[in-house]
């Protein structure tokens, strides 16, 4: 059964919240970022930036994407981003939407499987009415974490990972 979780932007980057995992602005870097905005562009998303739901699953379902677990890379720009990128997370690829992309996962993704899967397929949608992507808690609030952040924001004191969107 697919989980979702509803993505928005921070800047040039995805996030998303979720108080099921006490993820706060967990941020989607290293090409995956690239990789949500071309969904959204293609399917033409109405106010994605504002959020969207993003349903994945480790089986097929009926997805816009296939991603596929690969061995370590380091591609372009990730020695800056920190060493080690391939102990910290997961490289998956794909043909998205007609182009082949590589985009990283941080260890969030254990928060959803119990190892990183071998493939995750993915699907994005409109925000269903009345959901609200934004977890409404203040700065500091010990209930939100996150491993990887997007741009100017400071890093928690829980962050495990220091990585950030462009």
């Amino acid at each position: 059964m697919s989980l979702t979780i509803f993505p928005y932007r921070i800047g040039a980057c995805w996030v998303f919240d979720d108080p099921r995992t006490g993820l706060k602005e967990e941020a989607f870097v290293l090409g995956t970022s690239e990789m949500i905005s071309r969904v959204v562009e293609a399917k033409q998303i109405p106010n994605a930036a504002d959020g969207f739901a993003l349903s994945f699953d480790s089986a097929p379902f009926n997805h816009d994407v296939q991603l596929t677990r690969r061995a370590p890379v380091e591609p372009e720009g990730a020695s800056a981003a920190g060493p080690q990128l391939d102990q910290q997370g997961t490289w998956y690829e794909g043909e998205i939407l007609g182009q082949k992309m590589t985009g990283w996962l941080c260890p969030a993704l254990l928060l959803y499987f119990e190892k990183p899967p071998s493939a995750i397929y993915a699907k994005a949608e409109p925000l269903p009415a009345g959901v609200d992507p934004v977890w409404h808690i203040g700065t500091g609030d010990p209930r939100g974490r996150r491993f990887v952040s997007a741009g100017s924001n400071p890093e928690p004191a829980t962050s495990k990972v220091a990585k950030r969107c462009p």
